[in-house]
This record gives structure tokens, sequence and C-alpha cells, in this order.
């Protein structure tokens, strides 16, 4: 496949994987909080999702893009996740906690 060619069934990974990040950002944090400091679960949560992206779609990022494009749009689809997870998690704490 050609560098740079949109394609709609990798933007649909990419969004799944995304959300999936936020989902695992939530989650492996709050369930793991109860046995260690936030910001370690935090840490172990930032892991396991990047962990699924690379998985997930990052050969296919490596096909369409330079290192340095890949990387400055990957952080910033990383910590818009990271950023929506932890306001996200703050919400349930607010409401619920």
């Amino acid at each position: 496949m050609p560098r740079g060619r949109f394609d709609a069934s990798f933007a649909l990974r990419n969004v799944v994987v995304w959300l999936a990040m936020i989902v695992i950002l939530v989650i492996v944090p709050d369930s793991l909080e109860r046995w260690m400091p936030l910001a370690v679960a935090r840490v172990l949560g930032w892991a396991v999702a990047c962990g699924v992206w690379v998985v997930a779609v990052e050969s296919e990022w490596q096909r369409r893009l330079s290192a340095l494009p890949r990387f400055l749009v990957q952080i910033v689809l990383w910590i818009t996740a990271a950023l929506v997870a932890m306001w996200t998690s703050d919400q349930f704490r607010v409401h619920f906690g």
C-alpha cells in the first residue's frame, strides 16, 4: 500500500484501538489503585495500552509514515487518550467515589 494513502479500515482500526487505550487507561489504574499509588498504576496502564497499540496497528503505521511524522501523530493520539482517560476516571471519582 502506498505511503500516505487514506484507508477507511485503517482509520477505523485506529479509532477502535484508541478507544481501547482509553478504556485500559481507566480500568487498569482504578483496579490497581488499592495496591499501589495511582501514579504507578497509571504508568502500568500506560504500558498495557501502548502495548495494545503496538500489537494492533504499529506495523501498519510503520508502512505508511516515516519515523518523525509517525512519532508526532502518535504522541498526540496517545496523549489525548491519556487525558481523556484521566478526565473520565476523575469524573467517576467525583460522582461515584
